[in-house]
């Protein structure tokens, strides 16, 4: 039978075992989609652990571009990425395009 010290050992272990789980693979924290000008949009991928990458946070940016445009029924034209390092960051700029339009077919 547990004792509730044991018990209580047993919780504060989980968790330490869970904050170092997520503090080896990485954490980023996605600003609020912001309005451009010429319908362009940007979001903000801030590493908030020394183990997050670059090509992690790109990743992160990425994917919160294609959600927001996805509930549009767009699809997300990525235009530019700016990295920095103090803080770990990545700054990504697109457009949300109609699904099948590509930047190609405007142009032919």
């Amino acid at each position: 039978m547990h004792t509730s010290e044991s018990i209580a050992h047993l919780r504060i272990g989980a968790l330490t075992a869970c904050l170092a789980t997520a503090a080896l693979a990485g954490c980023a924290s996605t600003s609020d989609i912001k309005v451009g000008e010429q319908d362009m949009f940007m979001v903000a991928a801030t590493g908030v652990s020394y183990t997050m990458s670059i090509p992690a946070l790109t990743a992160a940016a990425k994917e919160k571009a294609y959600d927001f445009c996805g509930k549009q029924k767009m699809k997300a034209d990525l235009r530019q990425l700016i990295r920095g390092w103090r803080p770990m960051q990545v700054e990504l700029y697109f457009r949300c395009q109609p699904e099948g339009a590509s930047l190609q077919a405007l142009l032919d």
